[in-house]
């Protein structure tokens, strides 16, 4: 008779019930917990007088967020950890409340795996209407800002664009990486281009950021449309290769080595896998995720970006991680 192995028990039983976990913490976002809380400390009734709940079921999910190590309990009451102090209260400078409700949103397409698997196509995106539903592009392109502006400080640290003058920000959003690149360097003037219903939410960020002097936008299609010609010192491709094909990639890059300056550089800031093609982890399950939801996504390895590179014409090609689960990979023109 084969000893259980306890460990890998568990293992198993961690991924099967790992939704009851991202539930646990869609649940708490959703009815902002943690804003409620703040700086207090507040027992399950008062929390679920606030909510308006079932006390009852109240105090199990805060149980559960306490054994999730997101919120602590102290004699009965309820308050906010380090974690959910620093990202999980509503206007503080890195909430990813909008991040996580992002994620929530995905669920329902994950649930269509298997279907996807067995066709190869997408099949969460097949009836999408026509028109863009402004208000889950809003909570898309707000998951995005939450998502940089924990990462910004650090991409500048490791971007050198103290000789640059001019950036082309491509598909960048919210354009919270132009703001914050233009931020720390003085003579750096910024353009973040997107589609044109994305663009109408980027100009608000710039606004809220006092950056409308220093940070404009241009609407545009990457695929359909030139960057310029000999434009701009640097320009930042982020999180925009993974949605398309080594093909469209390589046009892509392309186009902004066409758009570069001499000496200028391109800043491809990605979630890279090793080249296995199996890890990191987040990278290899990123890569489903753009199977899901997206016509011809992937994520790529370095081998492949630099792939890419050398064929659009850019030399010095060189790598740099981030701490915060992604890459910079970076070659000039």
């Amino acid at each position: 008779m084969t000893s259980t192995n306890y460990p890998h028990f568990d293992y198993l039983l961690q991924l099967s019930c790992g939704y009851w976990k991202s539930h646990v913490l869609f649940t708490a976002v959703e009815f902002d917990l943690f804003t409620l809380i703040g700086k207090n400390k507040l027992t399950t009734k008062e929390i679920s007088q606030s909510i308006r709940t079932n006390e009852r079921a109240t105090e199990m999910l805060l149980n559960a967020l306490v054994s999730l190590e997101i919120l602590a309990k102290e004699e009965g009451s309820y308050k906010n950890t380090y974690l959910s102090n620093l990202h999980l209260i509503k206007g503080m400078p890195h909430y990813l409340g909008d991040f996580i409700h992002h994620f929530h949103n995905m669920m329902e397409n994950w649930t269509m795996l298997r279907e996807t698997i067995e066709t190869g196509k997408p099949v969460s995106i097949k009836d999408l209407p026509e028109e863009v539903d402004q208000y889950d592009l809003r909570i898309f392109i707000t998951a995005m800002h939450n998502i940089a502006s924990v990462k910004s400080e650090e991409l500048c640290r490791k971007i050198d664009l103290k000789k640059a003058n001019r950036l082309l920000d491509i598909a960048g959003g919210p354009g919270t990486y132009s703001i914050a690149l233009a931020q720390a360097n003085p003579y750096l003037h910024a353009t973040v281009f997107d589609l044109g219903h994305v663009i109408k939410l980027t100009r608000e960020f710039i606004t809220a950021a006092n950056m409308d002097d220093r940070v404009s936008t241009q609407p545009g299609n990457c695929l359909e449309d030139t960057f310029g010609e000999s434009t701009y010192d640097a320009i930042l491709a982020s999180n925009l290769l993974h949605i398309y094909s080594p093909t469209n990639n390589t046009m892509i890059l392309k186009k902004c080595w066409d758009a570069l300056k001499d000496g200028g550089q391109v800043l491809i800031h990605e979630f890279v896998l090793d080249e296995t093609r199996t890890s990191p982890q987040f990278a290899a399950l990123f890569s489903l995720n753009m199977l899901i939801g997206t016509q011809e996504g992937a994520s790529y390895s370095e081998a492949e970006y630099r792939e890419w590179l050398v064929k659009s014409g850019f030399r010095d090609i060189k790598r740099m991680d981030l701490e915060s689960n992604s890459t910079l990979i970076i070659g000039k023109k």
